[in-house]
């Protein structure tokens, strides 16, 4: 009985860090060797910690959006659009010049 809760947990942990299983069909690990290395080591060794920096912490995003500040995030792209604005419109003015001065030339 001990050992199948040892294999469930095994089972659970493993879903919270599924880039393990590219280790698995890259032929590098078999679940047998990886389950051995869990029950000898346990879930907090450093061996896994590259397969937990794979994977995306949503807690971490949520936090992040929570804190985002709407309206400063909304001025910084209204200061983006006036700056676009601004250079097409000395694009424009450059073009409009050139068209001009081509239109002298030719007539």
């Amino acid at each position: 009985m001990g050992e199948n809760m040892e294999i469930e947990n095994f089972k659970a942990f493993v879903r919270t860090i599924p880039s393990i299983k590219e280790e698995v069909v890259k032929g590098r690990y078999t679940w047998q060797q990886l389950y051995e290395f869990y029950v000898l080591y346990g879930e907090d060794d450093k061996m896994w910690e590259p397969y937990r920096k794979n994977t995306v912490d949503l807690s971490g995003i949520l936090d992040i959006v929570k804190n985002v500040d709407l309206d400063a995030l909304s001025r910084s792209f209204e200061g983006i659009q006036k700056i676009l604005d601004l250079m097409s419109g000395f694009v424009g003015k450059e073009q409009s010049s050139q068209q001009q001065q081509k239109q002298w030339y030719d007539d």
